[in-house]
């Protein structure tokens, strides 16, 4: 989760770090992370690394995942999101004592892998250009590439709280002769620093992001007669987020300890969910 704090001045940056950070933002490319959920935020220089546990559709995950963010001026920047999967179990469970079993997914391997840009040519306005290429063994959905494009704007609320709101356009890339749908989502949050104390780089952070999506076309395989393409998926559905970190005076730059809990693939009318804890570590550079 990024602070409310770190924007306020433009950013000056030590050469080894700048050069060391673009090394892990091209390293990555072919690295494969679980898709963030990240406040909208401008553009900042951070590091963070973390430990995450997932439950979808009844498949029990754990993943460590990093991210870097490199923000040359405060009006862009570049980054990355990775993961690896460890490991990953599906139980199967059935009342009255009948049936209990577990299976070994062998999915452990490089998850999803994001790499974009944000550009703020407004201190309030900006737009996020990101790429996800197709994962490695550690995933076994969303196996596709896909362009996101992520107009944001910004407002702060007090100096130590950020509002932030985007809007959402996804497209998929056809492999396999099987053409996903477009995607919009529409995304919310904030960023508030309590009892912050600025010359210390100490205090308390908490963040909230909602996001809503939805699929405006359906898929289409192309491997079938052309009455038979349309895959009849369309669908809505929302993630949400919440994030609370103690920050630290140990270094010369803002350093953090955080826990994230987040529900996901949750359908308006329905139950079906996704749940994710996250434990972190993060270092910002203003």
């Amino acid at each position: 989760m990024a602070t409310a704090t770190s924007t306020a001045s433009t950013k000056s940056h030590m050469p080894g770090l700048l050069y060391l950070a673009l090394s892990l933002l091209v390293m990555s490319v072919p690295a494969l992370a679980t898709e963030p959920l990240k406040p909208v935020l401008p553009p900042q220089s951070a590091v963070a690394v973390g430990g995450l546990a997932e439950l979808r559709d009844d498949v029990y995950s754990a993943d460590l995942k990093w991210s870097v963010e490199v923000a040359p001026c405060n009006c862009l920047s570049f980054y990355t999101d990775m993961s690896y999967r460890f490991v990953s179990y599906e139980w199967q469970t059935r009342h009255n004592g009948r049936v209990h079993s577990r299976m070994d997914l062998r999915v452990n391997g490089l998850n999803e892998s994001f790499v974009g840009m944000k550009f703020f040519p407004l201190d309030y306005f900006g737009l996020n250009v990101s790429w996800r290429f197709q994962p490695g063994d550690g995933s076994r959905v969303e196996r596709f590439e896909r362009l996101g494009i992520e107009p944001m704007g910004v407002y702060r609320f007090s100096p130590n709280m950020v509002l932030g709101l985007s809007g959402q356009y996804y497209s998929f890339i056809e492999d396999r002769n099987y053409q996903p749908g477009d995607e919009l989502g529409v995304k919310t949050s904030f960023v508030w620093n309590a009892f912050w104390d600025k010359r210390a780089r100490t205090g308390w952070q908490v963040g909230y992001v909602f996001l809503y999506r939805w699929r405006i076309q359906e898929s289409e395989n192309h491997n079938l007669a052309k009455e038979y393409q349309k895959m009849d998926d369309l669908y809505r559905g929302f993630r949400m987020r919440g994030d609370i970190a103690r920050y630290f005076g140990w270094f010369p730059f803002p350093f953090g300890i955080g826990m994230a809990y987040e529900m996901n693939r949750g359908y308006l009318f329905g139950f079906e969910t996704g749940h994710k804890v996250e434990l972190y570590l993060r270092a910002e550079f203003p």
